[in-house]
């Protein structure tokens, strides 16, 4: 990914005040004037400023400033960037290659061995050769079977170059997991070029920002987990109100359950879930890690024999040193959802993790989140009245089918069951981690280890910013009609006091920054102003967005409503009253309608203008004269 896209898809990364800098007093003397200009070069790019005026000012040309933006936008291997560290002279952010021979003294050392076969792999071509030959022409076998069948035939390869006590021949294992590594890391750095493209799913590969997980047999809490998305073999049916205080019902339903699993503890550290959809959008998988970020609370139950178990709950909730807590490392599939921009922006410049993605025909393993989807299938949903085995009989479909007609529930209640079935699942002791539940293990490793711990102290704010996307809109306006500057975005034209006076920045550019799951009828825009950016405050939503809270999907929902059959607003209300009020008369004759108030969720009621609720609040019921 080039530099330009890179930015295009984290606008973000342009805040030079967000990036990790050096402290002056500990760069080299004869290094802190090439470190400032190469400073005020890259900062003069970021800010817009021309090529030719940056090679005036600075004396750099365009391939440079590309190369040193590209040094300082490179990921740690924690997913954080270099930032202004890549500027100073002589500082490497290259991988690590080994430099000094092995030490031959050291037999069945285990340590100290970095790089050591990268440095045999580099002076031996024909060893290198030999590997990529099985590794790239293996069908689907993994890297461990190929290192075995080939290991014996390497080792002789090896003793014609290297002496018994060289590497790999003084090291107890002389070279296999190293070999597996390596064959792990020639796959991924090839069909990431070879096959990396967006339909498949793969192009956030080309991204410094993904990573292997490590493979180390004992991980910490928090460093390495697994994310899925599984769509639930178990039929539901939500009922809601209507307009006369009914109850009205959709149509059988499932729904895409979306699971954040530790590795090291099997810990459910957060879910989210998708209500009767073919799949799932980016914006669900964030919902995920903000409900992992967010401190969990049980839920007030009211269904009968629905209860939490002792013990049960969410790490962020039940573990004192969990709270805040964040993941090093991600796997996830190659699905769209996993790939966008928003879970790319999201994880690795929010919350600073790096990501693994199942590759095309060498899909890295998520053993725990299969192994937990099974279990919650087996035993949890598939034991309810309303569950089935999708490769069972047609008869015990149609029997659940059956029993989630009859056994319908609130949205409330939907909530309930899946929160109590997860959160108990934290609370049960596994065989691997010695018969302790995953909630007790990640108390048992907090207590025990003095290491820091990658934690942040107001959780709820960085889960906010999961939520947050950023555009560049042009300000609108003047023209024959002469209408005052505003920012169309969604179908709604936003502005407000300030925004309508500055009539000379019409076809200008702004920041808009939109918490897509909180009301976006006010949204936050930014006007850039030389080297600075103008906040311009909170802009408004016009009719007919203005009156009722609503968040981006349900905004999007009535939009395509909209398109198929024209909504007509009526005075008083707006868009999202008349989507509901049309849906609940529907819904008296086809259940399909109450489907969608139910994916919408709850639409609250219209609230009146500012002004006209202001007036009302200054003049007392007493002095209103009634007229007979």
């Amino acid at each position: 990914m080039s530099v330009a896209e890179r930015l295009a898809v984290a606008p973000e990364l342009r805040d030079t005040t967000r990036w990790d800098r050096p402290r002056e007093s500990d760069i080299p003397k004869d290094h802190i004037e090439e470190y400032r200009r190469r400073k005020m070069a890259v900062t003069a790019y970021l800010n817009s400023t021309s090529f030719a005026t940056i090679k005036k000012n600075h004396g750099y040309a365009k391939s440079q400033i590309y190369r040193m933006l590209g040094r300082c936008l490179t990921a740690r291997p924690n997913g954080t960037i270099y930032g202004f560290h890549a500027l100073i002279p002589g500082v490497s952010i290259a991988p690590y290659r080994r430099k000094s021979p092995v030490n031959p003294e050291l037999a069945a050392q285990t340590k100290g061995l970095a790089g050591a076969f990268m440095q045999l792999m580099a002076e031996h071509e024909s060893l290198y050769r030999y590997v990529e030959k099985y590794a790239l022409n293996s069908g689907g076998k993994s890297a461990a079977t190929v290192a075995k069948a080939i290991r014996a035939e390497f080792l002789k390869k090896c003793a014609k170059v290297r002496a018994p006590n060289q590497y790999p021949f003084n090291t107890d294992d002389q070279g296999a997991r190293a070999l597996v590594r390596f064959i792990d890391r020639m796959r991924e750095e090839h069909y990431a070029t070879k096959n990396g493209n967006e339909d498949e799913g793969v192009g956030a590969f080309e991204s410094p920002l993904t990573a292997q997980p490590s493979g180390a047999q004992q991980l910490r809490p928090f460093e390495e987990a697994e994310h899925d998305g599984h769509n639930g073999d178990f039929y539901f049916v939500i009922k809601t109100h209507g307009r006369r205080g009914e109850w009205i019902y959709t149509t059988p339903m499932r729904l895409w359950l979306l699971i954040l699993i530790d590795r090291a503890s099997r810990a459910i550290l957060g879910y989210a879930y998708r209500l009767g959809s073919t799949n799932y959008p980016a914006i669900s998988v964030m919902r995920s890690f903000v409900h992992a970020m967010t401190p969990w609370k049980p839920k007030i139950l009211t269904l009968p024999h629905l209860a939490y178990k002792e013990g049960a709950g969410f790490p962020s909730g039940v573990a004192p040193r969990a709270r805040g807590r964040m993941v090093d490392l991600v796997c996830f599939d190659g699905a769209k959802a996993n790939t966008a921009k928003v879970t790319m922006r999201g994880l690795t410049t929010v919350l600073g993790a790096t990501i693994n993605y199942g590759r095309v025909r060498f899909p890295i393993a998520r053993p725990f989140i299969e192994r937990l989807n099974q279990t919650l299938e087996t035993h949890g949903f598939r034991r309810l009245p309303i569950g089935f085995n999708p490769k069972g009989s047609k008869e015990e479909r149609e029997r659940a089918l059956k029993a989630a007609s009859e056994h319908a529930v609130t949205s409330d209640e939907l909530d309930q069951m899946i929160d109590v079935m997860l959160a108990n699942y934290n609370a049960d002791p596994h065989e691997d981690l010695v018969n302790r539940s995953p909630n007790e293990y990640i108390r048992m490793w907090d207590s025990q280890t003095a290491s820091p711990l990658r934690r942040i102290e107001n959780p709820e704010e960085l889960a906010q910013r999961l939520l947050r996307v950023e555009y560049i809109k042009t300000i609108r306006g003047g023209g024959e009609s002469n209408r005052p500057p505003y920012i169309e975005l969604w179908s709604a034209r936003y502005t407000n006091d300030v925004l309508r006076k500055m009539t000379d920045s019409i076809s200008k550019k702004v920041r808009i920054v939109v918490d897509v799951d909180g009301d976006i009828r006010l949204i936050r825009a930014y006007l850039r102003k030389g080297n600075k950016e103008l906040a311009l405050g909170i802009l408004k939503a016009g009719p007919p967005w203005h009156l009722t809270p609503h968040t981006l999907e349900q905004r999007q929902m009535v939009r395509r409503a909209n398109k198929l059959k024209k909504l007509v607003v009526k005075p008083g209300t707006d868009m999202m009253q008349t989507f509901k009020e049309l849906r609940q008369r529907e819904a008296q004759e086809r259940k399909s309608a109450t489907n969608q108030l139910v994916k919408a969720g709850r639409i609250a009621e219209p609230q009146m203008p500012s002004r006209e609720r202001d007036a009302k609040a200054r003049v007392a019921k007493s002095a209103w004269i009634k007229l007979r």
